[in-house]
């Protein structure tokens, strides 16, 4: 019944249909922990450049719902950017006329639910098991296939994604002693079961499965750490919460800031805008900024390509657009518990609706 209730109520697909440039399709071989299945990744490349951001975005929204951001992002941090889509989101949602208009060309309607039914690991159905693969994977691609080094790598966690971006930072290191660059945390949860806990008590939170549980994964990748790994035991980390979010409450942000201090982690660091709510950021100063000072303090680029050393772009004092100022960065936003927190939640905000 846990595992029924938290698919229920934690994985938020958005309706689709899902239109995208820049759509990449990759399969690992069969045999490895992500292989077999062939899967959408959105890729925003800039040639030259090896410094490479992997963001996994937040519940209830898709490939479709953050390119734009990305492409801001992957514009003014001169980066290349992979965000993962999630099994039964976007072009992996199953039962949806759907399609993807990239360089390969248009894709029919029905493809995307011929290839949810024809593969022997249903991509389609969401589980965490399945989310994680699809992240072992575009780690592997990255790494692999566009032959980006680990320590260029940067995984990037909003809201449910963050949960996504620290298993993948300890299961790289721990399994194939890949260390990466850094971990940026945006809206993050101590674990899904406290964020239950938030809305619905702690009785209603032990109906949710130990699913994502970012404090206890802070503690092991500080602590349990592979006798080749030692001298990668500190992975960067940045964590962004808005002091006004009322899906995830502050603390949870503050928790992990503080613990990672305790634990004597010698890199992280984090930024709590007194303004932003879990949707509502100023895109530059509360995003791009903090983001661009972390990368450039702990991931010295290695790429003499374009934009290596180059300074920031348009962005700064008196030439900011007006949409980088107090706008939604990503679509997702509330989260889960009993259906009448979430109804509540997804009511709260039309601009605000989606669901972490």
């Amino acid at each position: 019944m846990g595992d029924a209730l938290a698919k229920a109520v934690l994985f938020q697909a958005p309706p689709g249909p899902f239109t995208a440039s820049n759509v990449v399709w990759d399969e690992r071989p069969r045999g490895t922990p992500e292989g077999g299945v062939k899967r959408p990744f959105l890729w925003l490349e800039r040639p030259g450049v090896q410094t490479t951001i992997i963001y996994f975005h937040g519940n209830a929204e898709d490939l479709m719902d953050v390119e734009s951001d990305l492409q801001e992002l992957s514009d003014e941090l001169r980066v290349n950017v992979l965000a993962v889509e999630y099994p039964g989101y976007g072009l992996l949602r199953e039962g949806e006329s759907q399609g993807v208009k990239s360089n390969l060309g248009r894709v029919s309607s029905s493809w995307s639910l011929s290839m949810c039914t024809r593969m022997p690991e249903n991509p389609c159905e969401t589980t965490i098991e399945g989310i994680d693969k699809a992240a072992a994977h575009a780690l592997a691609y990255v790494i692999s296939t566009r032959g980006i080094p680990a320590s260029q790598v940067v995984l990037f966690g909003r809201s449910l994604g963050s949960g996504v971006a620290m298993r993948l930072a300890k299961y790289a290191r721990d399994r194939f002693h890949w260390s990466v660059g850094g971990v940026v945390l945006q809206c993050p949860y101590i674990s899904i079961r406290q964020v239950v806990s938030d809305y619905a008590c702690s009785v209603g939170s032990f109906m949710i499965p130990s699913y994502y549980d970012n404090l206890a994964t802070l503690k092991s990748m500080c602590i349990d750490v592979p006798s080749a790994m030692e001298s990668k035991r500190w992975v960067p980390l940045l964590i962004l919460h808005g002091e006004q979010d009322e899906i995830i409450w502050p603390y949870h942000g503050h928790t992990l800031y503080d613990e990672a201090r305790r634990l004597g982690h010698p890199s992280v660091e984090a930024l709590f805008p007194a303004a932003a709510t879990h949707n509502r950021w100023d895109l530059h100063e509360d995003i791009i900024q903090p983001t661009r000072n972390f990368i450039r303090k702990h991931v010295p680029r290695l790429d003499q390509g374009v934009g290596a050393n180059q300074q920031p772009g348009c962005f700064g004092p008196g030439s900011r657009p007006v949409r980088g100022q107090g706008r939604s960065y990503g679509s997702a936003s509330c989260m889960f518990g009993a259906s009448n927190i979430l109804e509540h939640l997804l009511a709260s905000d039309r601009d605000d609706k989606r669901v972490i």
